[in-house]
């Protein structure tokens, strides 16, 4: 279906070998969002290597990481992943309800399609801003309005390579296994995924392999004593296990995580994390993630300190649609942590 982008964008790598190269130096900074879902107005600045995006219920969290994988339809308009069009999923994924073209009023604010969606992203020292139309979704409603004698290839490639993982995903894994399996076991890179599982999860952990049951095949731990299907896996390790293949198959330039501590024993989110950052560091992507978890916070500074990121800590808050953001210091989080303060809960602060 999307052959003929793929071999446009082989020829792209092999003519220019150091565009990989370049677009690991890619650092998102800045985020600007007008009439996307409950966002009427919102910059969320100052971004760093890993990111965290803390507030409470319904404050738009969520809508961020969303208006970045929409974005990333503009140089992707299929997530290979899901098997669905970006612009498809965002409109069916919170409800299970329509799909762009019968239902995308849904994503403006106030469901004012007469007011283009603006989203912009500052990039280095470059600004783009892309406005998304409401037009039927073959057209590829995400328009960019390019900097004035700017390349673009380099930034369409890395919009390519950005990685949305939401809790939807995570219940699919025979789609996750489909796309990431032969990609990571080619290079045998599974070897670091039953290290990370074997660290908390499971101990007896040897390897991974598949498992024909009835018409089906199915990815498996093998243990020193029986071979359990991914299904079967605990919450945490399944998600850890999960979240590892796709990062390792995809390359990512930046992954959006939704609540990475959901389902999470504490020691298991601290092994998951310490997984996930090391990748970033070494294959130097981003990371932004919602959370609600005053442990995932503590988690993060003491592995981000650990492997040499940068972090950010955001809080945001929505006000009759506008967002206003606050980053919280290292001496803000302590202070968290003495009061045992839930992050949800900061706006009566």
């Amino acid at each position: 279906m999307h052959s003929h982008k793929e071999k446009a964008k082989r020829n792209l790598r092999n003519k220019f070998p150091l565009l990989l190269i370049e677009i690991r130096y890619t650092m998102l900074k800045r985020i600007k969002i007008l009439n996307f879902r409950g966002i009427k107005e919102g910059v969320i600045d100052d971004l760093k290597q890993v990111t965290l995006i803390i507030g409470k219920n319904g404050s738009g969290k969520s809508s961020i990481l969303e208006a970045l994988y929409a974005v990333s339809a503009y140089a992707e308009d299929y997530d290979e992943i899901r098997g669905i069009r970006k612009l498809d999923y965002i409109i069916n994924r919170r409800g299970n309800r329509g799909l762009w073209d019968d239902a995308r009023q849904s994503i403006w604010y106030l469901q004012d399609v007469e007011n283009p969606i603006i989203i912009s992203l500052s990039l280095n020292s470059e600004e783009y801003e892309f406005t998304i139309l409401n037009t039927k979704i073959i057209n590829n409603p995400v328009q960019l309005r390019s900097p004035s004698g700017r390349v673009e290839a380099l930034f369409e490639e890395y919009l390519g390579r950005i990685l949305f993982i939401d809790g939807r995903l995570l219940l699919q894994p025979e789609k996750i296994e489909k796309y990431a399996w032969s990609r990571v076991v080619a290079k045998r890179l599974d070897k670091l995924i039953v290290s990370m599982i074997r660290e908390e999860f499971e101990e007896e952990a040897e390897g991974l392999t598949y498992i024909p049951i009835g018409n089906t095949y199915y990815l498996a731990l093998q243990t020193s004593e029986t071979t359990i299907r991914i299904d079967d896996l605990g919450d945490g390790a399944r998600t850890a296990l999960l979240t590892a293949l796709l990062t390792i198959a995809y390359k990512p330039t930046l992954i959006l995580i939704e609540e990475p501590e959901l389902h999470m024993h504490p020691a298991g989110l601290y092994t998951y994390m310490k997984f996930l950052l090391k990748q970033a560091r070494e294959l130097n992507f981003q990371i932004i993630a919602t959370t609600h978890s005053i442990e995932l916070i503590h988690i993060i500074q003491d592995i981000t300190k650990e492997e040499k990121l940068e972090l950010a800590i955001i809080f945001i808050e929505r006000e009759k649609g506008v967002l206003k953001t606050r980053n919280f210091s290292p001496e803000d989080t302590e202070i968290l942590k003495k009061l045992g303060t839930d992050p949800q809960f900061l706006y009566k602060f």
